[in-house]
């Protein structure tokens, strides 16, 4: 044998070795994809639960039971509505952050998720850490519902005849740390009147209230209380959002009759157990907006005046950052009694 084959500077020698070691490289690089990807888990592998915080009935229960709906047929696998009402959402909202974050506990989230650490300072979980954002479905207004007994048919007169008569008005709200309660400490800073607000367990039973002349006064939604309206039970007088709904669009504002800057949203959106991998989150980013923009959702929703969103998960997490400020601030601003 040559001894010249072995040297360093054998031209033939080296790319003969420079031939190996690319052909070895190359084979081991091609395999390295396989074994560090593995295949994203199956979703869903079993019945999805869409977990709320309310009881059955309330605005919030009608529309999640329509996305369940649409996306059982969607997806050809189960989805329910689970109920896990009590204490503000609160303890809906531990459960999914203790689930598993695997996509199959769906929490329903509202405006008072935003505002939750005030009203229970002692939680568990924290609300802006331990929950991940999947999307914003929907907004829509509130109305400003009054008894017939009350003289009034707007809110501007409304406003007068309370300044009248300080803490002779009873105010009706779904609970104590409501977003209902929240919104009214705002309205009555806003405009400085002073009422005797009435916290009731839920929206159903403070409609309830003013139909029965309990109190004179609460919040409702569009469609909830529309053969009230017409059968002269109750009284409309004004919409809680800064623009007039679509849905009733001769009905003024809070804000343009005497209660400059006020705006009270309701809304709902989706979110699951923070440690939900990104890839299963754009997942069912994608079929819960592809459920909110189906016809038979958006004709359901629309006499409500409720406005389809279909966010982004970030666009949702910057929506509920937002709020978590704003309501913070109204909070201080009126020394609002939030705390359980």
């Amino acid at each position: 044998m040559n001894a010249k084959t072995h040297l360093p500077g054998n031209p033939k020698a080296a790319r003969l070795n420079a031939a190996h070691f690319a052909i070895f490289f190359a084979a081991l690089f091609a395999a390295l994809p396989a074994r560090a990807q593995t295949p994203a888990p199956a979703w869903p592998s079993k019945p999805v639960a869409i977990i709320i915080g309310v009881t059955p009935g309330a605005a919030t229960d009608i529309e999640a039971r329509l996305y369940a709906q649409r996306m059982t047929e969607n997806l050809g696998r189960s989805v329910i509505v689970d109920y896990k009402p009590g204490a503000g959402s609160t303890i809906a909202t531990h459960y999914v952050v203790k689930s598993a974050p695997d996509g199959h506990n769906i929490i329903v989230l509202a405006p008072t998720f935003t505002f939750s650490n005030l009203s229970y300072p002692n939680l568990p979980y924290d609300p802006l850490k331990d929950i991940a954002p999947v999307s914003l479905l929907s907004r829509r207004p509130s109305i400003v519902i009054v008894h017939p007994s009350l003289p009034v048919k707007s809110v501007a007169e409304y406003i007068t005849y309370a300044k009248a008569h300080p803490g002779k008005i009873n105010v009706g709200t779904a609970g104590a740390g409501s977003f209902a309660e929240l919104g009214w400490q705002w309205f009555n800073n806003i405009t400085g009147i002073k009422v005797t607000i009435i916290n009731y367990k839920g929206g159903a039973p403070a409609s309830a209230a003013l139909m029965s002349g309990e109190v004179q006064i609460a919040l409702s939604g569009i469609s909830q209380i529309t053969p009230f309206i017409k059968s002269g039970k109750v009284r409309l007088i004004g919409v809680t959002t800064a623009e007039r709904s679509k849905a009733i669009p001769h009905v003024p504002t809070m804000a343009e009759q005497g209660a400059p800057g006020f705006d009270y949203e309701q809304w709902i959106g989706v979110g699951v157990a923070a440690a939900t991998p990104p890839a299963l989150i754009t997942r069912l980013n994608h079929e819960f907006v592809r459920a909110a923009k189906s016809p038979d959702i958006l004709s359901k929703l629309e006499d409500d005046g409720t406005i389809i969103v279909g966010s982004t998960p970030e666009a949702f997490r910057q929506r509920i950052a937002t709020e978590s400020a704003r309501w913070r601030k109204v909070a201080a601003d009126t020394g609002a009694k939030l705390a359980q």
